[in-house]
């Protein structure tokens, strides 16, 4: 965990609740850059490609890949493999830290791999694999409510996989265009209104409108029974 709870409460706190960028320092050259909460407007795409922040390498069972950095897998396995994956990282990096910049991995003197992040042509800084978990922890932790990084075994995970099966078996999931309507009827917020609200605030709003609904559904087949 890059991230500890110290650290999440003062993000929620200070950056979450006010849905402002969280200032990171990046040792090399002490450059600051600024991580965005995710708009609805994106969320799709931010969807589509988030995956690539959190593939659980070391369960692929290879020695070398487990020994190797997150950042070093991506820049020296995935991103080689496949353009698909360097496509999805630079779009995550767009929107999270800014589609101003240019993004290429490269290696220290060491060996070691760094991410460099360009202007105008111009190296602003390089990214250290530790900088880059934390940077992807804090973009987790921005966009979903629910993530969780703490380490689980097999067994749990697996137990936990089958539970959400077997809960959300039959059940219609609404697509964010409908949530989106569902929000907009409840809350009288406009679609350019929603549009502009980061996504974590926007699924707070859907959950407590859902929530309200249930509360009255309840209460009224209560009084009902009476």
């Amino acid at each position: 965990m890059n991230v500890d709870d110290n650290q999440l409460k003062y993000y929620e706190q200070y950056y979450f609740a006010n849905e402002t960028p969280i200032p990171f320092k990046v040792k090399d050259n002490n450059y600051i850059l600024h991580i965005r909460p995710v708009k609805v407007s994106m969320f799709p795409f931010y969807h589509d490609n988030v995956g690539i922040l959190h593939i659980d390498k070391n369960r692929i069972g290879d020695a070398k890949i487990i020994s190797m950095s997150y950042l070093q897998y991506l820049a020296e396995v995935l991103c080689r493999q496949d353009k698909e994956y360097q496509q999805a990282l630079v779009t995550i990096l767009n929107i999270s830290l800014g589609d101003e910049y240019n993004y290429t991995m490269g290696h220290f003197e060491n060996g070691k791999v760094y991410l460099g992040v360009y202007q105008n042509d111009e190296l602003l800084c390089r990214i250290t694999a530790k900088e880059f978990d934390k940077i992807s922890e804090i973009i987790l932790y921005y966009n979903d409510r629910n993530y969780d990084d703490r380490h689980i075994s097999e067994d749990m995970r697996k137990a936990m996989e089958d539970y959400y099966r077997i809960k959300f078996k039959d059940k219609y999931m609404p697509t964010l265009e409908e949530k989106k309507a569902f929000v907009s009827f409840k809350s009288g917020l406009t679609l350019k209104e929603i549009n502009d609200m980061s996504y974590r605030y926007f699924d707070i709003v859907y959950n407590h409108c859902i929530n309200v609904d249930l509360f009255f559904s309840q209460k009224i087949l209560q009084a009902s029974q009476k």
